[in-house]
């Protein structure tokens, strides 16, 4: 759905699709480097593309960067690479030239940087990727360590787009119902199904958003909205193309054939815009307002005080984040999800904005599946809810809490 079947950080996009088009002629090689220089990397990298390319003689070289290397960083990349095919006795030509084409690209996930070349040999495509884990950065004496608690709420086959508990219900949204459990002797049971019409179809890859406060349901459903009571069990629903909540007053119109926001913000930020995206927070750090969203492009975008020029710019995150409130270092944490991969499953992890950086404050959680949905609950912020595709193809709502480590 939202993780699995779009948002993927752009080197995930372009290695998939080449996969897909240059089939059993398109050879993988992979690798992680664990304690290799830069200089090293690069030399082992160039290796792995000529061994590829049948050591030619000459290539033709084009580098692009997607990943947060600093300028000069790339730049000593760039010629470390260039030196690697110069000790290998390679020429590097212009692209018109007759020689083999290799398209480097830089990029990053959540576990480090990915290098990523294609190269194009007449009708011939093939593919090296080379993994190195992020290096570690000092982090400030202050920062907080902190431990996610997940906690399991409820799991089904069906797909689960949202849900509401307290102590004496739970509801759980689907793309067509909303169905009502009531706690009896630590169980739930199910009480009742309140279906939701529509008229037109639904998405591919739906998602929803369901809010409960004093008993009032309010359902935000792409080109649908609807609102009704827990007792008595009712449900009104209508075509609409309102904005949906997404937390702390930052309210955000969704596309309704698609499955992300189209950018453009409502409620206390009606007329501001910013570049679509698929999950967003705002919060209050001192007196500075802090927004963050997670675009469709795979970047993370940064807004303190005002929502005209991002303040900074973070890769290799995933497409889900919700803030939490804590009594933990700053008081504010973002728990995010890592970006879907075809070869791992998801994992979540807690960081602090400090200035214009994210600061990671847990160590990853893994799951056993992909992360559908993040979403802050309650009227505190304390807790999260989140929705998970699971491996075997069933689905879990759970929440999350931070826990101070001493």
């Amino acid at each position: 759905m939202l993780k699995s079947a779009i948002y993927r950080s752009l080197h995930i996009v372009v290695m998939a699709a080449a996969l897909a088009t240059l089939g059993s002629a398109c050879h993988l090689a992979a690798e992680t480097q664990e304690t290799s220089s830069l200089p090293t990397a690069a030399t082992e990298f160039v290796h792995m593309i000529l061994s590829r390319a049948g050591s030619p003689s000459a290539v033709a070289v084009t580098i692009q960067n997607l990943s947060s290397l600093a300028p000069e960083t790339q730049e000593a990349l760039q010629n470390a690479i260039f030196n690697g095919f110069r000790s290998a006795n390679v020429k590097v030509v212009k692209p018109e030239q007759t020689a083999p084409d290799v398209h480097i690209t830089f990029s990053e996930d959540w576990q480090g940087d990915v290098w990523i070349a294609s190269i194009q040999k007449g009708s011939s495509s093939q593919m090296v990727i080379k993994k190195l884990p992020r290096q570690q950065r000092t982090q400030p004496a202050h920062a907080t360590t902190l431990t996610i608690r997940k906690i399991s709420v409820w799991q089904q086959d069906a797909e689960i787009l949202d849900f509401f508990q307290d102590n004496q219900n739970l509801l759980v949204l689907e793309p067509g119902q909303l169905a009502l459990y009531s706690s009896d002797s630590g169980q739930w049971r199910p009480r009742q199904t309140l279906g939701i019409p529509h008229q037109n179809p639904w998405p591919r890859d739906m998602r929803g958003r369901l809010e409960v406060r004093g008993g009032e349901i309010n359902v935000f459903l792409p080109g649908a909205r609807c609102s009704g009571k827990i007792s008595p069990p009712s449900l009104d629903c209508r075509t609409s193309d309102d904005p949906w909540p997404i937390g702390d007053g930052l309210v955000a119109f969704f596309s309704p054939r698609r499955n992300f926001f189209n950018g453009l913000l409502a409620g206390s930020s009606a007329g501001a815009s910013v570049a679509p995206f698929f999950s967003g927070a705002t919060w209050q750090s001192g007196d500075q307002r802090v927004w963050l969203f997670t675009g469709t492009d795979g970047h993370a975008r940064l807004f303190q005080n005002d929502l005209a020029t991002p303040a900074a710019t973070f890769n290799g995150w995933g497409s889900t984040l919700a803030p939490v409130h804590s009594i933990c270092g700053s008081g504010w944490q973002i728990l995010t999800s890592s970006p879907a991969d075809s070869t791992r499953l998801d994992s979540l992890q807690a960081v602090e904005i400090s200035g214009r950086e994210a600061l990671p404050v847990s160590a990853p959680v893994d799951l056993s599946g992909t992360v559908e949905a993040l979403w802050t609950a309650g009227n505190y912020a304390q807790v999260v809810n989140g929705v998970l595709h699971s491996q075997s193809g069933r689905y879990e709502a759970f929440t999350l809490t931070v826990i101070c480590n001493q």
